[in-house]
């Protein structure tokens, strides 16, 4: 299986729904690995998994909110105190939309679970 990491954003402003925005385009072949990058990036600290970490108020756990739902999803607090939030897609998965935003290599599969 391959990973890749995405940028999560809300779909209309105030609409209380979220969808894949951006990658960084690395595909990664160990989920644990890409795990430690993205804590690594962020501060480990300041990461948190929806689902498995508690929360702080500011970060709502989105999970069933997500437009094409990663597999896993992280929120963090930026320098603003704004919560930001990312994923792990597994490719060839999920995402047909993902093959044309990003590139060939991915399997289309079901669009939206």
């Amino acid at each position: 299986m391959a990973y890749r990491e995405c940028r999560l954003r809300q779909r209309a402003k105030g609409s209380g729904q979220y969808e894949v925005d951006e990658s960084d385009g690395v595909t990664w072949d160990n989920e644990r690995d890409l795990v430690g990058a993205i804590r690594r990036s962020i501060a480990p600290e300041r990461l948190y998994e929806l689902g498995v970490d508690e929360l702080p108020d500011d970060i709502e756990d989105i999970r069933g909110r997500i437009y094409g739902a990663p597999a896993r999803v992280f929120g963090w607090l930026d320098e603003q105190g704004g919560a930001q939030y990312a994923g792990i897609v597994e490719l060839g998965r999920h995402f047909a939309f993902w093959s044309a935003r990003e590139s060939s290599e991915v399997t289309p599969g079901p669009p939206y679970p």
